[in-house]
């Protein structure tokens, strides 16, 4: 686990390595501490509030799922905080996707996935299925979807990471305290903030920009989650006008026009300490070691988004994602 501190008055990072892949959990547990995996314990430290955390991963990944499980899952289970996998529909079709063909069956790629999926959701109960095709262009309803369970199933404050990284709720609950302390104002909250001006791609089609936080980690109140996905839901499903296909920065917009379309105030809250990077080590020799390094990791910046090298910004997204540090 690697964990990055930015504090207001100076910048300290401290990298922690937990190598997930076939680690003794006792390792695990020495690094983290006993008392995160100590559920009922009475020195757990249950929250006020119902949060609901889900993490955004691809239908096909469940080694990613698997480490959420082993290291992350206990330390959610501590704060009581119900977790679960957003996934879209599995998709693997190169038809085109507006052929008009009754009858038309699913690839074998797609079935293979389906039954994964299906097996994995019967064991683990944990996978939230959106009704969308897991495509990058299709995030934003696969976002959205995730949103409307979360609000329909009650929940006070909902967070959304992806499957690289572990919510701090610690960081997390410390910031909702401080804002309750002072008001009752709703909540846009995250480890970074773009003024959603900094490059061309944040803009909508009709030249729309809006503040947002960048989408690693990202926490919204019951209240605007509730705004953006009950009175606002057309608007944010037909977000071509004014969005693009980045769900980040789209959120961005469907909070500022929640705030100005019904009046709300709604505090921006940026706080690096919450992002945990889950790190698994590929390399065999590293699989049974776990390493604590007091060392600051050297990033690029790719516009929206970090990578270590400018050759690992794309991720298969082109040159849309090649930005900041770099150029295509």
């Amino acid at each position: 686990i690697t964990n990055n501190v930015t504090q207001t008055q100076h910048v300290e990072q401290r990298n922690m390595s937990i190598t997930t892949m076939n680690a003794p959990m006792e390792q695990v547990r020495a690094i983290v501490g006993e008392d995160a995996f100590a559920t009922n314990s009475s020195n757990s430290t249950l929250s006020p509030l119902k949060i609901f955390v889900f993490t955004l991963t691809k239908p096909s990944g469940n080694e990613a799922r698997k480490i959420q499980r082993e290291v992350c899952r206990p330390l959610y289970d501590r704060h009581g905080i119900k977790h679960m996998f957003a996934v879209g529909k599995p998709s693997y079709d190169s038809r085109p996707p507006d052929a008009h063909t009754q009858g038309q069956l699913a690839t074998q790629e797609e079935i293979r996935v389906s039954q994964e999926l299906l097996r994995e959701s019967e064991q683990y109960g944990d996978i939230l299925v959106t009704p969308n095709r897991d495509y990058y262009r299709d995030i934003n309803e696969k976002l959205l979807s995730s949103l409307r369970y979360a609000v329909d199933q009650g929940f006070d404050f909902i967070l959304k990471t992806d499957d690289e990284y572990y919510v701090d709720i610690d960081v997390v609950k410390e910031l909702i305290r401080e804002r309750q302390g002072n008001s009752q104002d709703d909540i846009y909250m995250g480890i970074n903030r773009f003024n959603g001006d900094e490059y061309e791609n944040m803009k909508g089609s009709d030249g729309t920009i809006a503040p947002f936080m960048s989408g690693w980690i990202i926490g919204l109140t019951r209240n605007l989650a509730s705004t953006i996905v009950g009175e606002g839901w057309v608007h944010s499903m037909l977000v071509a006008p004014y969005g693009t296909s980045s769900d980040d920065a789209n959120l961005g917009k469907w909070v500022d026009w929640a705030t100005r379309k019904y009046n709300m105030t709604v505090q921006h809250l940026v706080d690096q300490r919450m992002k945990i990077d889950v790190i698994p080590i590929q390399e065999p020799e590293a699989k049974e070691n776990v390493t604590m390094a007091m060392e600051e990791t050297e990033k690029v910046s790719c516009g929206n988004h970090d990578a270590p090298t400018c050759a690992d910004c794309p991720q298969g997204n082109g040159e849309g994602w090649c930005h900041g540090d770099c150029v295509w």
